[in-house]
């Protein structure tokens, strides 16, 4: 997780409409995404996925989304997993 929110201060930071692609060959894109919504403590959430085609439509696999909280120092608390 230190490594995702040393991605996320060298893009600025969260705000909304925050869209991240990491692309590597041979390994799935990663995504990482501001949420609309907010998680279920009330705080700003993310989503964190590798990105697939199937039939053409883009597929999520896995998905992690996460809330990002600064109490106590900056941390990620994961509150939805789809594998």
């Amino acid at each position: 997780m230190r490594t995702l929110l040393s991605i996320l201060e060298k893009a600025g930071g969260w705000h909304h409409g925050l869209y991240l692609k990491i692309e590597r060959t041979p390994f799935m894109e990663l995504v990482i995404e501001a949420v609309d919504e907010s998680g279920p403590c009330g705080l700003p959430a993310i989503s964190v996925a590798h990105y697939g085609k199937l039939n053409g439509d883009a597929m999520r696999d896995p998905e992690m989304c996460f809330e990002l909280g600064a109490a106590c120092g900056l941390h990620l608390d994961p509150f939805y997993w789809l594998c």
